[in-house]
């Protein structure tokens, strides 16, 4: 499979998860779920890299408005794309561990789920913050913790949960 060029992110009450549904260039997809722990900390890894890309361009005192300003404007970006349906061949598994690594642009984020199986995805920052809004949007809906989430994450509250694609 290569590597993700489209994703939703859903909220499945019947197994308390998120469902990470991908799709490759060639229209393959796959469903990886990813517990409220795992969500936790994956949170708590992406929201330092994105306050380090952020405090470059922020004067000092000023880091918590550029979060805002950088967070409601990558939700202006925040496209309607119809969500990607998993169909009956697509691989399903449980997300063990995610690997990101900062890039030029953004970041590239490997799942690892089974025994060996993976999927990778390129995200530059704004599609991130579209992600990390998208996990604290579904988090509220699922009633989970919120703790790991930063006050800038949401400063309009743009997205409901049925829009929860990215």
């Amino acid at each position: 499979m290569d590597a993700i060029q489209k994703f939703s992110l859903i909220y499945d009450a019947g197994e308390d998860r998120l469902a990470w549904d991908g799709e490759d260039r060639q229209g393959v997809t796959t469903r990886l779920w990813l517990t409220q722990r795992f969500c936790k900390g994956f949170v708590e890894a992406l929201v330092p890299m994105l306050e380090k890309a952020a405090s470059r361009s922020a004067p000092p005192g000023g880091e918590a408005a550029v979060h805002s300003w950088e967070q409601a404007a990558a939700m202006t970006g925040f496209g309607k794309l119809p969500p990607v349906r998993p169909d009956a061949r697509a691989v399903t598994g449980l997300v063990r561990v995610a690997h990101i690594t900062p890039s030029a642009k953004g970041m590239v984020v490997k799942f690892e789920f089974c025994a060996d199986e993976s999927r990778t995805l390129a995200l530059h920052l704004a599609a991130t913050r579209q992600m990390l809004a998208v996990i604290h949007r579904l988090h509220k809906a699922a009633g989970w913790a919120q703790d790991a989430f930063p006050g800038w994450i949401d400063p309009a509250g743009q997205i409901s949960p049925s829009d929860a694609l990215n």
